[in-house]
């Protein structure tokens, strides 16, 4: 049958083919004069600006006065709050990759599915939105009263500060990581740069380094004290494609930083969105693994890349 290659086949049809889903469901409750639309989101925290923004956008454009809200695991309600005039709401049981029930979800936190015109169970970025690439800007809101968070972390004035997450930290695309002999390299290598200090970003703890310019945060920040910390003590952010990289590279307030991903397929991500970033001082430098593999990528790149040609090996 025509869709019995694990629907890939009969997905590539619809896409080019059939009526784009949003679309149709956002024209059909305009003509009905529905505005309370739920989207549910037990995915990745990166999907906010580079999916979830296109669609809240595109809501918009069909309906107006649309009032959205988004239910969603409550380690992503930080992030949410980054998208202007949505509402979200914390699924305490939800777990990432875990199957979900919409309905008796809002039943068990005493809302009624009932209260919602349209109910978006499954929303889907990557057949909904793939205008968006190349042509729309993603932008996470800032609020300024986060901007001094990065005050509790007692960090010296005098350091070069580089943000660095070491793992993309997701259950699948592995081969996006730079390896982790990389980043053992990469901070014995640091060692002559005697005031550079590494911010380690994250959730996981291991792999543990141990160098004394590492300040391991993982597991100890807010994201808004993460997005703090970059604002206002980082010079540099070095990450792959990851949701700390899509959060940092879309906020949509001016601060400098140098950015330098890590990349072993350029199709994904912030490099397949194709937009410069909101911030006007944020300097991108991607850096791409050959043969589909991040480990090629070699350490006096990244150095070279962050402090100029005048590094030395």
């Amino acid at each position: 049958m025509l869709w019995s290659v694990d629907g890939r086949v009969f997905r590539t049809f619809a896409r080019n083919f059939l009526p784009n889903r949003l679309d149709w469901l956002c024209k059909k409750a305009a003509r009905k004069g529905h505005k309370k639309i739920l989207l549910a989101w037990n995915r990745g925290l990166g999907d906010i600006a580079l999916g979830l923004y296109a669609i809240v956008h595109r809501i918009r454009f069909w309906v107006p006065d649309a009032q959205i809200v988004f239910l969603v695991r409550e380690n992503l309600l930080d992030g949410f709050s980054l998208l202007e005039d949505v509402e979200a709401i914390a699924a305490p049981r939800w777990v990432r990759g875990q199957p979900y029930d919409v309905n008796k979800t809002l039943l068990d936190l005493g809302r009624s599915p009932k209260e919602f015109d349209l109910i978006l169970e499954w929303p889907n970025p990557s057949d909904w939105v793939r205008w968006q690439h190349g042509n729309l800007v993603p932008r996470l809101s800032w609020n300024q009263e986060h901007e001094d968070l990065w005050k509790k972390f007692d960090l010296e004035d005098d350091c070069i500060y580089i943000g660095a997450q070491v793992s993309a930290e997701t259950n699948y695309g592995l081969w996006r990581n730079w390896p982790e002999t990389r980043w053992r390299e990469f901070f014995q290598k640091l060692k002559q740069y005697k005031k550079a200090r590494v911010l380690l970003f994250g959730f996981g703890t291991k792999p543990a380094f141990e160098s004394d310019q590492v300040i391991d945060l993982r597991g100890k920040t807010t994201l808004f004290e993460l997005l703090s910390l970059l604002k206002n003590r980082c010079h540099h952010l070095i990450a792959p494609d990851s949701g700390v990289l899509s959060m940092a590279y879309y906020l949509d307030t001016a601060f400098p930083l140098q950015v330098v991903s890590l990349w072993a397929d350029p199709k994904h991500g912030i490099l397949k969105q194709n937009v410069a970033s909101p911030n006007p001082l944020l300097v991108h430098r991607p850096l791409i693994g050959s043969h589909r593999d991040c480990s090629t990528i070699e350490v006096d790149l990244v150095l070279s890349t962050l402090f100029g040609k005048s590094h030395v090996s």
